[in-house]
């Protein structure tokens, strides 16, 4: 899987930095939790900001890797700290005052079971009042019917290396399995993964119902109105 090889992750989203200044306006000191913080590429800009950031991710390499760069990065205004942990469970003791989800890192959850219970241990993870940001596709539904229709290359910011993409959607479960072949001058590697597609109003459904009221909904990380034609749902809820 992706997420098992840091140095192709970083390779391919490290460019990636519009939605950073979000966050950094969102959480402001913290404390703040990011869940599925991968190797670092929001938490240590909002440590860089002031923030005191707790990084939790799944995969054992993305925490080494996070944890290599903080001490590459040198002396921070906040503090972070990065630890393995399931989003699905409650990180810490309900002081938090932001927990943040970027890059539909939700929709790795494939299930409305599992979906609940991350959302409910997010709630118990906050402090009264707290913020929960989420940032997630918006799933087009005539985009997703013509998959699988063969490969597909994928346009990258990226020098040297090449993303192609295969893959097919079950509307049953909403599910998108995916297929990449990630060429770069040395090999070309194969990552297959899964995604749950979310639709908008599902999420506000599973929001309520997890505790949580709705605050805003943008399009874009500059605060662009959410609308049919956004291709992204990043949604900002507060602890009820």
């Amino acid at each position: 899987m992706l997420y098992e090889q840091p140095r192709l992750y970083d390779a391919l989203y490290e460019r990636f930095s519009e939605d950073i200044p979000f966050y950094i306006d969102l959480c402001g000191a913290g404390p703040v939790c990011e869940l599925g913080c991968g190797s670092g590429r929001v938490a240590i800009p909002l440590a860089a900001a002031g923030c005191s950031v707790t990084g939790i991710d799944a995969q054992p390499e993305m925490v080494a890797a996070a944890q290599a760069r903080t001490q590459a990065a040198g002396a921070l205004s906040g503090s972070v700290t990065f630890r393995r942990g399931d989003m699905r469970e409650p990180q810490g003791d309900g002081s938090f005052a932001a927990v943040i989800v970027p890059l539909h890192s939700l929709s790795h959850l494939l299930t409305v079971d599992d979906l609940l219970q991350a959302l409910g241990s997010m709630h118990r993870s906050l402090r009264p009042g707290g913020v929960l940001a989420l940032a997630l596709h918006n799933p087009d539904p005539t985009y997703l019917a013509h998959r699988g229709e063969g490969l597909e290359r994928i346009h990258r910011d990226v020098a040297d290396v090449a993303v192609y993409e295969v893959a097919s959607y079950r509307s049953d479960s909403q599910i998108l399995d995916v297929t990449w072949y990630v060429e770069t001058a040395a090999e070309t590697t194969k990552i297959a993964y899964q995604l749950r597609m979310i639709f908008p109003e599902e999420l506000l459904l599973l929001l309520r119902c997890s505790g949580f009221d709705l605050e805003a909904r943008y399009g874009w990380y500059d605060r662009t109105a959410f609308g049919p034609d956004s291709g992204t749902q990043i949604v900002v809820a507060r602890k009820r």
